[in-house]
């Protein structure tokens, strides 16, 4: 009987928390927050980014234990060392911010090369017999 630890749904979940809580210690640490005096909007601001994060984190995450892809966890790490160097180098204006808000834009660039290497060793294993996509735990 497989671990728990193994199973692709557990890694994803457990690497989406603590990206998403890592991060966002990261981006309150250093000043980004919601300036209103809605506490729905700011619950709603809050959640959306939690959730992006969160998904940002545990997606390609789990394309790499279950099939083993492994540019959207690539691309992930490219965006997020993008935007610590951005914050650090001050060459975007607001970097941390413009991360919790188009998240959306950024998990898209994460799984866009991760279609393509499914499309690749697909089509490689379909004609070649060789890198297939499969579990890798």
């Amino acid at each position: 009987m497989p671990s728990k630890l193994q199973d692709p749904r557990v890694i994803a979940v457990v690497g989406g928390i603590v990206y998403a809580t890592v991060v966002f210690a990261w981006l309150r640490a250093n000043g980004v927050y919601w300036a209103t005096d809605d506490v729905a909007a700011t619950a709603f601001g809050v959640g959306y980014a939690l959730v992006g994060l969160f998904l940002i984190g545990a997606v390609p995450l789990y394309l790499l234990a279950r099939l083993s892809l492994v540019t959207p966890v690539a691309a992930t790490l490219w965006v997020l060392g993008d935007t610590v160097y951005q914050w650090a180098y001050g060459t975007h204006l607001h970097p941390l911010s413009s991360y919790l808000v188009v998240w959306p834009l950024l998990l898209g660039f994460a799984l866009l090369p991760g279609l393509a290497e499914a499309l690749v060793r697909y089509g490689t294993d379909r004609f070649v017999d060789r890198g297939g996509l499969g579990p890798l735990v």
